[in-house]
């Protein structure tokens, strides 16, 4: 499947550096037997702008390693958020101690 995408890629890129029609190109390759899906994703790689050359779009494509790090950064985000703010509500009970706490009562009359 991949070597197919290859030449179907390097056909395409071809057929529209040679200054042929996108409709002519879509007519050869479906005269071929190629899937109109893989066709129409092929076409759609490149711009359709007067340029000589064809002119290629950017893909985003998005690996299982990718996938992995933006996994791993939530986490981490995640985990770093949540002890950041139970840090700041420890430091917001020791600045503001509530007097209605019994344990906070006891150590008071103590002092």
């Amino acid at each position: 499947m991949g070597t197919g995408s290859n030449e179907l890629d390097r056909f395409v890129h071809d057929a529209l550096s040679r200054g042929i029609e996108r409709e002519q190109v879509s007519e050869a390759l479906r005269d071929a037997g190629w899937p109109d899906m893989q066709i129409k994703s092929a076409l759609s790689a490149y711009a359709d702008t007067s340029f000589p050359i064809p002119v290629p779009r950017p893909r985003t494509t998005v690996s299982a390693r990718d996938a992995f790090f933006y996994l791993l950064l939530f986490t981490t985000l995640y985990i770093s958020a949540y002890h950041l703010g139970d840090l700041a509500f420890d430091l917001i009970t020791k600045a503001l101690p509530d007097p209605a706490d019994s344990t906070w009562q006891l150590n008071n009359l103590e002092s």
